[in-house]
């Protein structure tokens, strides 16, 4: 009997003490191997201001966007708007953290989104906004549009308006 409860009381004076091992940090082997998160980290990058103004700027005056890092619960997006028209959405699953770069844009925000249709996973498109409000946007200004607030994005006539888009899913 002695020979099993000096095991046990071994253990669980040990359980704390595990208890407080601390995690071994993150790198790129572990995550890789998928040890301690489902997706690898993003490596280092730097893009001159000459590089994402390629990513960002078109003659067309239409709208054009370009994922730079896409992962299960977050992606990051450039958005660059013209005149072009644009449809009202309702992302169900996803907070949209905004930081316009440049340009002039507007928000329509708020409201009911009537006439739209689910394109599935809870994303709304289509349809008009109604008792919606509108901002004007300038180069500078963020915004954050949680899950399920209505929205509309366009640039202001005779302008291009982009923007940084960092989305993670709730």
């Amino acid at each position: 009997m002695r020979l099993m409860i000096i095991p046990a009381v071994l253990t669980i004076f040990a359980l704390p003490a595990i208890a407080q091992t601390p995690t071994p940090p993150l790198t790129a082997q572990t995550a890789t191997a998928g040890t301690l998160r489902s997706t690898p980290p993003d490596p280092f990058v730097y893009q001159s201001a000459a590089e994402v103004k390629a990513l960002t700027q078109w003659p067309d005056r239409k709208t054009h966007s370009k994922v730079v890092a896409d992962h299960e619960n977050y992606f990051v997006e450039y958005v660059t708007r013209g005149d072009s028209g644009n449809n009202p959405e309702t992302h169900g699953h996803w907070y949209d953290y905004i930081h316009v770069l440049d340009g002039e844009g507007t928000i329509t925000y708020g409201g009911t989104q009537d006439g739209a249709r689910d394109m599935g996973n809870a994303e709304i498109r289509g349809g008009t906004l109604n008792g919606a409000k509108t901002i004007t946007l300038h180069g500078g200004d963020r915004l954050v549009l949680p899950p399920g607030l209505p929205h509309l994005f366009g640039a202001t006539q005779g302008n291009t308006f982009t923007y940084l888009i960092f989305k993670h899913k709730h």
